[in-house]
């Protein structure tokens, strides 16, 4: 019996939170996103889920058809309404931390 490599793979966990949140349309509107956007200010911009139009592999597209975000990019995904933190990108350990 073989397995194929598609098989093997998942599908991306923050992917797999943002389609829950899609399909429960009214909690959209009550969830934001942090994600990494150079050029604004410390590098970090805030939108509602509601503005995700698709959902792919490994990005999402906002409203305006054209932004399409990588997963990789997301800081953190939290609910507005409980303050909950639905998903936090875990971070390298910075090379400063270091004792060497």
């Amino acid at each position: 019996m073989t397995i194929s490599l598609i098989s093997l793979m998942r599908e991306h966990p923050l992917r797999s939170i943002l389609s829950r949140i899609q399909k429960a349309t009214q909690d959209a509107d009550h969830v934001e996103l942090s994600y990494r956007h150079r050029g604004v200010p410390m590098d970090e911009l805030r939108i509602k889920a509601a503005s995700i139009v698709r959902l792919k592999k490994g990005s999402f597209v906002i409203e305006d058809g054209e932004t399409e975000i990588p997963y990789h990019r997301v800081l953190l995904v939290k609910n507005l309404r409980s303050g909950e933190v639905l998903w936090k990108k875990r971070l390298q350990p910075s090379s400063l931390d270091s004792d060497h």
